[in-house]
């Protein structure tokens, strides 16, 4: 099986995991390699929430990548919530060409109605540049830990992502993007991010397909901080099912 029936998304601390089991997840902005449209700057950071459809058999280079702890959920749960998978493109693929002569197409109209008063709707520009936002380097370089990690393949993740539309954005007065400029300043990013908090992606126990953790020596302990967040709102019972569903790299790595 190439693809599965769960969406993983994976996180680098386990503090990080309780905020998702906590407040659910909201976006947060990711740096993106933008070089397939040429009037876009070179990265981008996007607001995002990102999954990965892989089997969890074939999880340990991604963990080795992003982190080694995750929540797993079912791709029905997705769907319903409008998680996409993006749209692979290398340098020389038609999707490529067509995107970035569509680019160059979309601003030249927005300089025509400026001119001429012709009725083109900005929002109409606007959501097609966000279309493009749904689209990824085949291979690149990755921003992680304040540096670049070079020749990722990545259409070996099979990402799925989450990006808020463009109500939402404009509703908290927020753009489509922040350049890597405000993304290097820490102290913007988290503001950028704090103010995201307001969306929401909600899921339910029954959503949950796994729980990942690091070490089998957490589990008691994650299985602790689940009974204490989510025991005002989940039945006992969804609770004993939610716990069961927690696994380890250590048993990853062993079993499958």
């Amino acid at each position: 099986m190439i693809s599965a029936n769960t969406l993983f998304h994976f996180t680098s601390s386990i503090k990080n995991l309780q905020n998702i089991l906590t407040n659910n997840f909201s976006p947060r902005y990711c740096l993106e390699y933008f070089d397939y449209v040429d009037k876009f700057e070179e990265y981008l950071a996007l607001p995002m929430v990102c999954f990965c459809d892989i089997p969890l058999s074939q999880t340990i280079e991604h963990i080795d990548k992003y982190g080694s702890y995750a929540i797993g959920l079912k791709k029905e749960w997705a769907i319903l919530n409008a998680i996409t998978p993006v749209l692979y493109l290398h340098n020389d693929s038609q999707t490529r060409k067509l995107i970035n002569s569509a680019s160059n197409k979309l601003l030249k109209l927005d300089k025509l109605e400026t001119v001429i008063k012709r009725h083109v709707s900005a929002r109409g520009t606007m959501d097609a540049f966000g279309l493009f936002f749904f689209c990824k380097k085949y291979n690149g370089n990755i921003w992680r830990n304040g540096k670049f990690k070079k020749n990722i393949t990545f259409y070996n993740e099979r990402e799925w992502r989450y990006i808020p539309n463009i109500d939402e954005l404009l509703k908290i007065n927020h753009g489509l993007f922040i350049s890597k400029k405000e993304y290097d300043d820490f102290d913007k990013r988290k503001s950028h991010n704090e103010s995201l908090s307001s969306i929401k992606i909600n899921f339910t126990p029954k959503d949950i397909k796994y729980v990942i953790i690091k070490k089998e020596s957490e589990r008691l302990k994650i299985t602790k901080m689940i009974n204490k967040i989510k025991g005002n709102l989940y039945s006992p019972d969804e609770l004993k099912v939610l716990s069961s569903k927690i696994i380890s790299v250590e048993q990853i790595k062993e079993d499958f």
